[in-house]
């Protein structure tokens, strides 16, 4: 037997995983609990059931099969036959999970078809990602510095100071949305500017965040949906923290965003007009415009994917629609399967959703209808209204049709 043969008899008589290879916890997706595991060298992360992750995060080369088989019938009363073992180390083979069982080909193979290869192909004129550089270096130097803004003694203080920013523009709202019209140009362009550097340093905080519980940072560039053109920071390993840990990166943009408006507010109170006056006013009521629009748990967002992450959910919204589709196809017995705080969360979430889009859909038809008949005639505002609802119910349908069916 030769050395490397002995070596592969030796992973399957006592299985080990890779170093580096990276098993996060339990959250919930279509009523069932899943497992991340992340490939460091790959870039892959995989989704596996809660018995495959019972036993390889047993897989630590001091166990033997038998070993294994014991504690997996002692937990879940039941003993693993042949066919169970040769489906779990299949999956481990494909995916190059093994110590002293992998295949330099098929591990670069994987690394080719990682996620950053699927990103690519997504660019497109309308839509797309362009990643910049790689922020991991960066982050490592500046993160000792920034270890007590961790902190509660930090966070708590910060977090009352936001929020007393956040209520001196409603206060003041009136006031600051009526200078609007009259700001000079020069406030709006420096405006811009800083709004743009502080979207910035939101993704920045989402990256640090991460990087502060440990997690990889790859990436930070440049993404557009046209109209809208803004920064990003790929934050993947969030799916390894616990609910906690991802509650507070995906709220760490926001809490930045709102902590850089804190001279704007003091120029406000303290300063005296002019310019900088009116771009702190500039400032104040639309960085706390767009603070409040990505908490709302509507928009996949921030403020969504904190209640996702919160419920520990991977994914609240595609989860709700599932529901809802096999209880208005099927009836009550079809989720019958999902917890009982699950079943709430999607019938309290749908329900929002469809009161709020039913709320913003009329105030948007109302409005419209009232503009074209100024302009025009009632007669035909109603026509063009018509006229634009079966365009775009005909657009949503040709996209739905065209939408590939997401593989898991």
């Amino acid at each position: 037997m030769t050395t490397v043969e002995a070596g592969q008899a030796a992973t399957w008589a006592r299985p080990r995983l890779r170093a580096g290879i990276v098993l996060g916890p339990g959250m919930w997706r279509d009523g069932k609990l899943v497992h991340h595991v992340k490939d460091p060298e790959t870039g892959w992360y995989y989704r596996v059931g809660p018995r495959e992750h019972f036993l390889m995060s047993r897989m630590d080369g001091t166990r033997s099969l038998d070993d294994l088989a014991e504690e997996y019938a002692t937990a879940y009363q039941r003993r693993l036959g042949p066919e169970n073992w040769q489906q779990l180390f299949g999956m481990l083979h494909k995916r190059q999970l093994l110590h002293g069982a992998t295949d330099p080909d098929a591990l670069a193979a994987l690394a080719a078809t990682a996620g950053g290869g699927a990103a690519k192909a997504k660019r497109g004129l309308l839509s797309g990602r362009l990643p910049l550089f790689d922020p991991q270096r960066l982050f490592d130097r500046v993160l000792p510095w920034l270890g007590p803004v961790f902190s509660w003694w930090f966070v708590v203080p910060a977090l009352a100071v936001a929020l007393a920013v956040a209520g001196y523009v409603v206060w003041h709202l009136p006031e600051l949305a009526g200078g609007v019209g009259g700001r000079p140009l020069l406030a709006i362009v420096v405006a811009v500017a800083v709004t743009w550097l502080i979207v910035f340093l939101h993704e920045c905080a989402h990256g640090l965040t991460c990087r502060h519980f440990g997690g990889r940072v790859t990436e930070i560039g440049v993404m557009w949906r046209l109209p809208m053109i803004a920064p990003y920071c790929k934050v993947d390993d969030v799916v390894l923290f616990s609910p906690r840990r991802r509650v507070a990166t995906a709220f760490a943009g926001v809490f930045v965003s709102m902590l850089a408006l804190v001279p704007f507010a003091a120029v406000r109170l303290w300063g005296s007009p002019g310019v900088l006056y009116d771009l702190a006013g500039t400032m104040l009521l639309f960085g706390t415009a767009t603070a409040a629009i990505n908490l709302v748990p509507f928009l996949r967002l921030d403020g969504y994917h904190m209640l996702s992450h919160a419920l520990n959910l991977a994914d609240l919204r595609a989860d709700s629609y599932r529901f809802y589709g096999r209880l208005l196809r099927q009836g009550p017995r079809a989720v019958a399967g999902y917890r009982p705080r699950d079943r709430v969360a999607f019938t309290l979430y749908g329900l929002t959703s469809v009161l709020l889009a039913g709320t913003v859909l009329t105030f948007l038809v109302r409005y419209w209808y009232t503009t074209l008949a100024n302009w025009l005639t009632p007669t035909w505002a109603v026509v063009i209204l018509t006229t634009e609802a079966i365009l775009l119910a005909t657009l949503i349908t040709h996209l739905t049709r065209r939408r590939p069916t997401p593989t898991p």
